[in-house]
C-alpha cells in the first residue's frame, strides 16, 4: 500500500515575512514605493481629512495611492479587486504596509482625487527630468478606445429620447391594465410583474429626469449628436471589434524612455484631439520649469487618424515638426503598388476554390524570388 505524508489543515504555520524584502530594487513595485514615499508632494490630500483631534485614525494617501498605482499596472480597476489583493498578493501587501483598504474607502479616494491628479502627474515629471528620463527630441501621439461603464441602448438624440420614453411609458401603462386586470379577478400578482413594474418605472423617471436636466450636445457642424443618459460625457467609438460606448483615450509620449508627458480621455475622434492634446502637454511642461515654446522645431508623429488641415495648421502655429500622414499615403507608395494585385489574386483563387472545392497543382501559384508557393486560400 503507498505511503503518503500526514498533512493537517487546523495547524497553525507561523511564516517571517519582511514587507520590506518584497520590493526589490529594479521592480514596477520598489520603484512606485520610492516614487510616492520620497518624491511626490501629497500635501494637497492634508485638507481632506478632520481628525487632528476627534475621530479615527485614517490610512495615508501615500499607501493608497501606491496600492491604486500598483494595481492600475496590474490591470486591476475594481475597487474591490484591490482590497482582496491587500489580503492575498504579498506584493500588495508590502506597499499596504499591511493594512487592508476597504473597497469604499479606495474608491472614495479615487473619485475624489480629481483636482489633485494634476498635481501628482506634474511631481512625477519633475522627477522624470530630474533623472534625465525625458529626452524632448521626439515626441509620439497615439490613442485607444476604451469601453464606459454606460449602455449604447442608452444613447441617442433627444428626439430619440424622448421616443423611447414614449415606448416604455406605453408598456409600463400595459403591465399596469394587467395589474388591473389581475385584482379584479383575484389572482395573485406574480414576483416578476412587480419587478417588471418598478424596473419600467424607474427606466421612465429616469430618463424624464435627464431630458429635463441636461440640453442637447452640439456637434462640430452644428448639429445635435447623440447624447447619454447613463454617461453624457461616453460617445459611440467604432473600433475594430464594432461600435463601443466610451471614450478615445489620447497620451503624448517622449521617444527616449516612453514617458507619458500627457494624457486625457476625449469623446471626440483623433484628428480633433491634436490641439487639447498640445496645450495639456505644454501647460504640463510649463509647470516642471520648461519653457512656453518648449515643443518648438520638435518632431511629432502620429498616424494617419490625426490628419487634417486643422491639425496641419497647429503644428504650423507650434512650429512642430510633424509627421502626419494623410489617408491616402499607401496608394501613392510605389512599394505597396503589388500589395492590390496579390490580394486581387488571393479573392480570385477563394472564388474557383469556393466552385470547384477541390485544388490541383495548377491552383498553387509559384513566386519565383521568394522560392514560395502560394496557397489558393491565401494562407
Amino acid at each position: 500500500m503507498a505511503k503518503y505524508k500526514p498533512y493537517r489543515y487546523d495547524q497553525l504555520v507561523m511564516i517571517p515575512i519582511s514587507l520590506q524584502n518584497q520590493l526589490e530594487p529594479g521592480t514596477l513595485e520598489y520603484t512606485i514605493n520610492a516614487l510616492v514615499e520620497n518624491h511626490l508632494d501629497l500635501s494637497v490630500f492634508e485638507g481632506r481629512y478632520q481628525n487632528d483631534h476627534t475621530g479615527a485614525t485614517a490610512i495615508n494617501p501615500k499607501i493608497l495611492l501606491k496600492v491604486i498605482l500598483f494595481a492600475y499596472s496590474r490591470g486591476m480597476i475594481s475597487s474591490r479587486q484591490i482590497e482582496r489583493a491587500c489580503g492575498e498578493n504579498i506584493l500588495f501587501m508590502a506597499l499596504s504596509c499591511g493594512y487592508r483598504p476597504d473597497h469604499s474607502t479606495i474608491a472614495h479616494f479615487v473619485s475624489s482625487m480629481q483636482k489633485e491628479i494634476e498635481s501628482i502627474f506634474s511631481n512625477i515629471l519633475l522627477v522624470c527630468a530630474e533623472l534625465d528620463l525625458l529626452g524632448g527630441t521626439h515626441f509620439s501621439l497615439d490613442g485607444v478606445k476604451l469601453p464606459s461603464n454606460a449602455s449604447k441602448e442608452w444613447s441617442g438624440t433627444f428626439k430619440e429620447l424622448k421616443r423611447k420614453r414614449g415606448r416604455l411609458q406605453g408598456k409600463l401603462r400595459q403591465v399596469m391594465a394587467e395589474h388591473i386586470r389581475a385584482d379584479v379577478l383575484a389572482r395573485p400578482e406574480s414576483e416578476r410583474r412587480q419587478k417588471q413594474v418598478k424596473r419600467l418605472q424607474h427606466q421612465v423617471e429616469r430618463l424624464s429626469q435627464f431630458l429635463q436636466a441636461q440640453k442637447p450636445k452640439t456637434g462640430r457642424s452644428g448639429g445635435e449628436i447623440q447624447s447619454n443618459v447613463t454617461d453624457n460625457q461616453s460617445a459611440k467609438m467604432p473600433t475594430s471589434h464594432g461600435v463601443i460606448q466610451g471614450y478615445n483615450t489620447q497620451a503624448l509620449v517622449d521617444a527616449k524612455h516612453q514617458i507619458i508627458v500627457h494624457a486625457e480621455a476625449f469623446s471626440s475622434q483623433d484628428h480633433e484631439n491634436l490641439a487639447p492634446m498640445m496645450a495639456g502637454a505644454k501647460k504640463n511642461m510649463q509647470a516642471i520649469g520648461k519653457e512656453q515654446n518648449y515643443f518648438a522645431g520638435k518632431p511629432l508623429s502620429a498616424d494617419s487618424n490625426y490628419h487634417s488641415l486643422v491639425s496641419l495648421a497647429l503644428c504650423k502655429a507650434e512650429g512642430l515638426d510633424a509627421y502626419i500622414p494623410d489617408i491616402q499615403f499607401r496608394q501613392r507608395d510605389q512599394r505597396l503598388d503589388g500589395q492590390q494585385r496579390f490580394k486581387d489574386g488571393i479573392h480570385l483563387r477563394k472564388r474557383q476554390a469556393r466552385k470547384t472545392g477541390k485544388f490541383s497543382a495548377a491552383d498553387f501559384s509559384f513566386d519565383d524570388s521568394k522560392q514560395t508557393y502560394f496557397c489558393p486560400q491565401g494562407t
